[in-house]
């Protein structure tokens, strides 16, 4: 099989093993432009793809399966683009129609939302974290969440995470405001932290190592905040335990502390160390 995990300004790619993940030495990473034309779009998965078959072709591997995870609104059950600030040139368009020949019919195609399949790729990886109720959250640009219930994922009907976390009322906003990549951002201007130009959330967390108290107080109420917007429905779902992961979540250390004392020690957290590796085990999943 080719595993696909799907970005905005890049797809990774790799053969693959079921429920293993990538196969040693076939990692590619192919420059994708999420607001180029259709024919730009259609050219980088192709390549993508292609690049794969090659390979496979050459080990004398048949490709039976393309599983491939992605940012949404998707329609996973059926591989249609479904997105209008991402990919809105090929918005409509089956996965299947854009690479075109590059794969026969026979070739199964599968999808899963980004966090979904980083989630299934944990619960692979890791059996028992399939007793009970477990969910994942991702902190960078946005804030992603997903739920699976005694090892199921919890779906949409098109496959998408069965809840949203992001867009939860909070402090007359929604919770992605105060816990996301300009949020952090922002607290840290409010506290007065200056940023040179091109510098982002990673040199803030450099700086709190350092021992800048208002690039430190900048995580930790993004900890706060984080646990007093997300306690009420990680209640309601009977979550027992939450895998933190995402350019943000390299920084966890920063938050732990407020985000544990906010969700309350019923609550058991980890953070998701190889999120790259993790969901392409969860696309061999599918």
């Amino acid at each position: 099989m080719i595993l696909l995990d799907v970005g905005g300004t890049f797809v990774k790619s790799s053969l693959g093993i079921a429920f293993k993940g990538a196969v040693e030495g076939t990692f590619a990473s192919t420059p994708i432009s999420s607001d180029g034309t259709a024919e730009e779009i259609e050219a980088s998965f192709r390549d993508a793809v292609g690049t794969q078959m090659k390979r496979a072709a050459e080990e004398g591997i048949t490709i039976d399966a393309v599983c491939a995870a992605l940012p949404g609104p998707f329609n996973y059950k059926e591989g249609i683009f479904m997105m209008k600030h991402k990919f809105a040139a090929v918005y409509g368009r089956s996965f299947r129609d854009i690479l075109g020949e590059v794969i026969g019919p026979e070739v199964r195609l599968a999808f899963a939302h980004d966090v979904n399949g980083a989630l299934l790729g944990a619960l692979t990886a890791d059996p028992s974290l399939k007793a009970g109720n477990v969910a994942m959250s991702t902190f960078g640009t946005g804030l992603g969440f997903a739920y699976a219930v005694e090892g199921e994922i919890q779906e949409s009907p098109m496959g998408s995470p069965a809840r949203d976390l992001w867009n939860q009322p909070y402090e007359g906003g929604i919770l992605e405001d105060y816990i996301s990549r300009r949020a952090i951002l922002k607290f840290y201007a409010e506290l007065g932290g200056i940023l040179a130009e091109g510098e982002d959330v990673k040199e803030i967390s450099i700086r709190a190592r350092q021992g800048d108290e208002k690039a430190s107080e900048a995580f930790r109420m993004a900890g706060r905040h984080y646990a007093a917007g997300a306690r009420g429905m990680i209640e309601e779902l009977g979550i027992r335990h939450i895998l933190f992961a995402g350019q943000i979540a390299r920084s966890f250390d920063l938050m732990e502390k407020d985000i544990r004392e906010g969700l309350g020690d019923r609550i058991g957290i980890s953070v998701l160390e190889d999120i790259q590796g993790t969901v392409l085990i969860g696309a061999a999943s599918l």
